[in-house]
């Protein structure tokens, strides 16, 4: 699951997936944001049709190309990586239109006590995730093609599940990249790369709630945080 994510710098973020900006990205999109919710345009990572890797601007939450209207968008932000290939939603992207999510990190909510407590999501090392996606065109609006994608998750490793069941999967290295973004990959390969990152490869802390509300978009919703309760509900040990 991933329902908010950070892209501080997206030409720090492109840098570091040796992908060039499109000339044409919207100025919004470089400004640094610390808070992006579903159906915000991002900065996308894909290969052109040159083959060389390009941030383009797409709206979070996948519309696909035969939906008859955008209703469906916010429900569709995520893609359970096991059934992908085969929903009709996602089966087309997941063979011809794969792409990467360029993000510091993202947050989850687990429940602790009587309230759910956010948690950032990042790595361990301090390099950007690369997230798994797929995008999609459609065609069918009065502004023209519209761009959108949405994030792969697969079941959550033991140290993600202390705070949520799922996890979206992240390319953790340049090879994963690679492969994930290459139209010659096996679909076999791709399966194979739908998982949880080894343990100890992230880091895990409580977050301001003010990153419930989306009107906050700042560096201090990654301020150090102590809540009453830092650890989840049925935690074992800590996560800092």
């Amino acid at each position: 699951m991933c329902g908010r994510f950070v892209q501080k710098d997206l030409k720090d973020l492109a840098a570091a997936f040796d992908a060039r900006l499109r000339p044409d990205l919207p100025p919004p999109l470089l400004a640094p944001r610390y808070n992006i919710a579903p159906t915000a345009e991002i900065g996308v990572i894909g290969l052109d049709r040159a083959g060389v890797r390009s941030v383009t601007g797409m709206r979070w939450g996948l519309v696909p190309s035969w939906a008859e209207d955008m209703t469906g968008a916010a429900r569709l932000i995520n893609a359970r990586s096991e059934s992908a290939a085969d929903k009709p939603s996602f089966r087309e992207a997941w063979q011809k239109r794969r792409a990467i999510i360029p993000a510091d990190g993202f947050y989850e909510w687990p429940q602790t006590g009587d309230r759910k407590q956010p948690w950032y999501i990042s790595r361990a090392d301090g390099r950007p995730l690369g997230l798994a996606a797929l995008w999609d065109v459609w065609r069918r609006g009065p502004d023209g093609p519209l761009f959108t994608c949405c994030i792969l998750t697969a079941p959550a490793n033991d140290e993600m599940a202390r705070i949520h069941d799922r996890t979206p999967v992240m390319l953790m290295d340049e090879a994963a990249v690679q492969r994930w973004l290459s139209p010659d990959t096996p679909e076999s390969a791709r399966h194979a790369m739908m998982q949880a990152p080894a343990p100890g490869s992230l880091r895990l802390r409580p977050v301001t709630p003010l990153v419930n509300a989306v009107r906050h978009d700042g560096p201090d919703l990654l301020a150090p945080y102590e809540p009453a309760t830092a650890a989840p509900a049925g935690a074992a040990g800590s996560l800092l």
